[in-house]
């Protein structure tokens, strides 16, 4: 956004500039005599000055837009964030004043309030980690730790560390990976994006069965992350990305969420240089696809190569 400011600015200075010039040497040129007359003076110097306020309106106010925007984004940001945070603060309150009451109980009769404790505490810990997470992003201070890894490891662990709540659902859990790919990236993080679209799916979908199909084409490596739920309507699909949004009938199957997950997985996307779509029809199912450039990952890895190469010289 600064660099667009900036670029905006150059030319803000440099059309100034040139309508100012502009003025001036058309007078002179109108000027039989060769000479400006004081009248001409003036009435150049009125016309430059209109026009460089005119100009200066309309360039500002498209200058000042992008900022308008990211400071609007950043107060619903605050504002979503604290409504999230109010809840599970207001239930730990309650539980604790039920305990401060009861002085004279046992820790052990007092069970069922301080679980109550426990669960929304690690529901604020996760939340603040994804508020984090995010805003480090938009601060280009989250950064990846890029290495050489199998995918399908990353798979496997992603789907271990779910098969259990998929089991109790009744969903079945399906890799589909001819052979193994090399990778480089943030293990971690692509394993994140994995766990995410999972989750999602074993949460929200209501389906029997979810695919992850993973190839590798000439250009590109794609990863499907495939259901046969009960799908999501039209109008939802363009804010599913969005920080916090939430389509209402998820919120009863899923209390705890809190619509950040797939906004994180499209930063970690992005941050490795890849795109994330979904496609979706209603009562049928819903699949992610997650693309990245083979060529640009070859890029990375031959600069970082390139650079261990001069620290080692």
């Amino acid at each position: 956004m600064i660099h667009n400011l900036r670029k905006r600015f150059i030319i803000f200075c440099v059309l100034v500039i040139s309508i100012i010039l502009l003025v001036i040497s058309s007078f002179i040129l109108l000027n039989p005599a060769g000479e400006i007359s004081i009248r001409r003076w003036i009435v150049t110097i009125i016309v430059g000055v209109g026009m460089v306020f005119i100009g200066s309106l309309v360039l500002s106010k498209i200058a000042v837009a992008p900022i308008e925007k990211a400071w609007q984004k950043q107060l619903d940001f605050t504002a979503d964030a604290s409504h999230e945070l109010r809840t599970p603060l207001a239930v730990i309150r309650t539980n604790l004043e039920l305990v401060m009451d009861c002085k004279e109980e046992s820790v052990e009769s007092q069970m069922k309030w301080l679980k109550n404790i426990d669960i929304e505490s690690q529901r604020m810990t996760n939340l603040i980690d994804d508020l984090l997470t995010l805003s480090r992003a938009d601060t280009d201070r989250q950064e990846l730790e890029c290495n050489e890894f199998y995918l399908r490891q990353a798979v496997n662990e992603a789907v271990k560390a779910l098969e259990g709540i998929a089991k109790q659902k009744d969903i079945c859990l399906h890799v589909q990976m001819k052979h193994d790919i090399l990778f480089y990236g943030d293990r971690k993080r692509i394993k994140q994006v994995l766990m995410i679209l999972l989750d999602n799916a074993i949460w929200y979908s209501g389906a029997s069965d979810i695919t992850i199909s993973i190839m590798q084409h000439k250009k590109s490596i794609e990863i499907l992350v495939h259901d046969n739920g009960c799908g999501i309507e039209r109008e939802h699909l363009a804010h599913l990305f969005d920080r916090f949004y939430r389509v209402a009938e998820t919120r009863n199957k899923n209390p705890d969420g809190a619509g950040l997950g797939l906004a994180i997985a499209k930063w970690i996307v992005e941050g490795h240089g890849g795109k994330i779509r979904v496609e979706s029809v209603v009562a049928k199912g819903t699949e992610f696809k997650i693309i990245f450039s083979v060529q640009r990952m070859q890029d990375k890895m031959k600069n970082v190569l390139e650079a261990q190469t001069m620290d080692f010289f």
